[in-house]
């Protein structure tokens, strides 16, 4: 089911759409028949046209997973950060220069939250059905995400 568009903010005259993601879901409570519920909304700012970096939140059992020595995605050096979220990357050396220190604990601060980052955007997902009541400050995370960056990294080519 294609994303739906629900709402549109700014971060410094930078609009930033919000999508909510489709499923069709088994609904036990009219006898298991699939159901058209929200099960992703996501935030997504325009950003430059880096290799893509995906960073997931490491639950249940992926941490379990992890801690038993099955490790996959790239390894940082802050353990922590490694054991909470999984990383993978087209470009490793530029993974590394973007998730730098301040961006990993500002992450881990949150950790039951995905992100990623290239292909022209920063996304901010979370499971589930928009919550109005928290737009701000999602909309306040995605600005502190970009301004851990090195701002080097956040120009856009003429």
């Amino acid at each position: 089911m294609p994303d739906h568009l629900a709402e549109t903010r700014l971060i410094d005259d930078i609009p930033v759409e919000i999508y909510q993601r489709s499923a069709m879901v088994a609904n036990p409570a009219i006898g298991m028949i699939p159901t058209r519920m929200v099960v992703e909304t996501f935030y997504v700012m325009p950003a430059p046209d880096w290799p893509k970096v995906r960073i997931r939140a490491r639950r249940s059992l992926a941490r379990l997973l992890y801690a038993l020595g099955r490790r996959p995605g790239i390894e940082l050096d802050n353990s922590r950060f490694s054991a909470a979220f999984r990383v993978d990357c087209e470009d490793e050396g530029f993974a590394l220069l973007l998730l730098n220190p301040g961006l990993q604990e500002f992450l881990l601060e949150k950790a039951g939250v995905d992100w990623s980052a290239g292909g022209g955007a920063i996304k901010l997902f979370y499971r589930g059905r928009l919550r109005r009541k928290k737009i701000d400050r999602s909309i306040a995370r995605l600005r502190r995400f970009r301004d851990l960056l090195d701002p080097e990294l956040f120009t856009f080519d003429a």
